[in-house]
């Protein structure tokens, strides 16, 4: 949805050529209000069915992943593999790395890690979509770690058909348990993620273009005003704004913790002049935070759009009037709280000060479920490193961290600086037109192909 809707990608294919057909694949078929949106001549929206490798394709992924495992390759996929492993998820990883040497590591910069499951598996649903649609070019979401879309990837492979990835988050490639699939054109943010996909996947520079990152654009952009904004929220445009946006309950469980500690630091002058505006995430659970409801001084909001279920239980589509209201609401925040979110990015883009949450709830947990990992995380690195946030180790530090940034939001400006620099790239707020007309030059090149 993010990457239709913005940088008018479907009206500027449709108008590059008259004989053009566009289908989109997308769990999102289900949803009236997406296919209205969306369908019109020479577009045709169609069910992305849910996809688990089984059978030989899990056996050949599990070689794949043990493969890539065993090399240690990041300090977040070592974090991540801890956890894995803690849950009883990964095993035989020894035996399993062992065969992917032979089987999976020679063809990494020749190809494809997945090069023999490419050969051996195949998916006839899919095989008679490209029969009946015969595609010159396939553009997918991200490069194949969401697997409804790996059997389209496989496929385009297994016939010759040029694929394309535009890549929606800057942690796929440090990041992850299974490595990236290899695209014949890979769309990335920035130059970090760029080297990242050279240095960990195999990608060869002139398969990469940076276009910085289409879903900040909106960032860049008029924003509402303050007034206008804290009236639509029910704020006190009196008091200052603390805005603690949350992660999915299964990666942190704790902000109940964290709100009850602010909501305590408000009530006993520690933070004078305050309120906090509270952003759950489309995976976090309005009901954990009932007991917020009355309090004064504190806002609970989950603005999204309910939709389906797609293949990861997800049932949230982000609208651009959400999009626009989360730039409002990082852009009047005096302070924005989290846990080694993206939305740190997107704070610093405003020059919004952060503070990030490095403990749990009550008492510690374990490394491998605590909040503490998220931070030694190779892509976070490049947000700490900066110097642009503040890491809160306990409420005592969130609060004096938070009280610091209020008296005084110039803190860690230059911090901050770097990172919009160091991730967004482009400040242009036209990152998605440039997506749009890489997609077109990869049409025009795959046309060429074809009648040839």
């Amino acid at each position: 949805g993010k990457m239709l809707r913005s940088g008018g990608l479907l009206d500027r294919m449709l108008e590059s050529d008259p004989a053009l057909q566009i289908v989109l694949l997308s769990p999102m078929a289900r949803d009236p209000q997406f296919v209205r949106e969306f369908e019109q001549p020479r577009v045709t929206v169609l069910d992305q069915p849910p996809h688990q490798p089984l059978g030989l394709e899990a056996r050949l992924l599990a070689i794949v992943q043990a493969s890539y495992l065993s090399q240690g390759q990041t300090e977040s996929v070592r974090i991540r593999l801890g956890e894995a492993r803690a849950n009883g998820i990964i095993r035989w990883l020894g035996l399993k790395g062992l065969i992917g040497r032979v089987l999976v590591q020679p063809f990494t910069r020749n190809g494809s890690r997945y090069a023999l499951a490419d050969r051996l598996v195949s998916h006839p649903e899919i095989e008679r979509l490209f029969d009946r649609y015969q595609p010159v070019l396939v553009v997918a979401a991200n490069p194949g770690l969401v697997f409804s879309e790996v059997p389209l990837l496989r496929t385009a492979r297994r016939r010759g058909v040029r694929s394309m990835a535009i890549d929606p988050s800057w942690d796929n490639f440090t990041n992850k348990l299974i490595p990236v699939r290899q695209v014949d054109r890979l769309v990335v943010w920035n130059e970090i993620m760029k080297q990242q996909a050279i240095a960990l996947h195999g990608y060869q520079a002139d398969a990469i273009r940076v276009a910085g990152a289409p879903q900040f654009d909106p960032h860049f952009r008029a924003r509402t005003p303050r007034a206008e904004f804290f009236k639509r929220i029910g704020a006190d445009p009196s008091r200052q704004l603390i805005a603690l946006t949350t992660t999915p309950r299964s990666l942190y469980s704790h902000h109940d913790h964290v709100l009850r500690k602010l909501a305590a630091a408000m009530d006993s002058g520690q933070l004078v002049n305050a309120q906090v505006l509270v952003r759950l995430h489309p995976r976090d659970e309005v009901d954990a935070y009932r007991e917020f409801t009355n309090l004064p001084h504190v806002i609970i909001e989950k603005p999204f759009r309910d939709t389906v279920k797609v293949a990861d239980g997800l049932a949230i589509d982000v609208m651009p009037e959400h999009q626009k209201h989360l730039g409002d609401t990082l852009c009047h925040a005096d302070v924005v709280v989290n846990v080694a979110s993206t939305i740190s990015i997107e704070a610093c883009i405003f020059d919004t000060p952060v503070v990030n949450i490095c403990f749990d709830g009550p008492g510690e947990s374990p490394y491998v479920k605590s909040a503490r990992r998220y931070y030694a995380f190779t892509h976070y690195l490049n947000i700490t490193s900066r110097g642009a946030v503040r890491v809160a180790k306990s409420p005592a530090e969130m609060v004096d961290a938070v009280a610091a940034y209020l008296a005084n939001p110039a803190l860690d400006a230059a911090g901050r600086k770097q990172v919009v620099l160091d991730q967004c790239q482009f400040t242009d707020g036209r990152s998605a037109e440039r997506v749009a007309g890489l997609v077109l030059a990869e049409l025009g090149a795959a046309n060429a192909r074809a009648a040839a």
